[in-house]
């Protein structure tokens, strides 16, 4: 197993999104299971979170025309990292892949403020 940090803004991911400068892509490589994967990725975001505080988007990448790690279909993958605190966001094309994307964020970026009875401007 080999696991691959990268920031997406001098990444493959680079063009596929509105990139921010602290998002980091993970290439988990050669799992044995999606509950190996799900372990993983849960660690990774913790490692990630308490050494890059700055960083609003964790994203892993699922490729939708090949198994994962050899073995693992792409639907199990999905579900492994949606299992680690990940949530799909959006479908991209790249030079050599059609991609999934999903997306670990801490609760500052997720945090809404309903307060609806205070309109700007008013």
């Amino acid at each position: 197993m080999s696991i691959e940090l990268q920031r997406c803004a001098r990444g493959r991911l680079r063009h596929s999104y509105p990139v921010a400068a602290h998002d980091i892509e993970v290439r988990v490589l050669a799992v044995n299971s999606a509950e190996e994967l799900t372990a993983i990725l849960r660690a990774v975001v913790v490692g990630i979170r308490e050494a890059e505080p700055s960083c609003r988007k964790i994203v892993y990448a699922v490729g939708w025309n090949e198994a994962q790690h050899g073995t693992i279909s792409a639907l199990a993958t999905v579900a492994a990292a949606e299992a680690a605190n990940f949530r799909y966001v959006v479908d991209v094309d790249i030079a050599d892949a059609e991609l999934g994307l999903l997306v670990a964020e801490p609760a500052w970026v997720t945090a809404v403020d309903i307060d609806l009875g205070d309109v700007l401007g008013s």
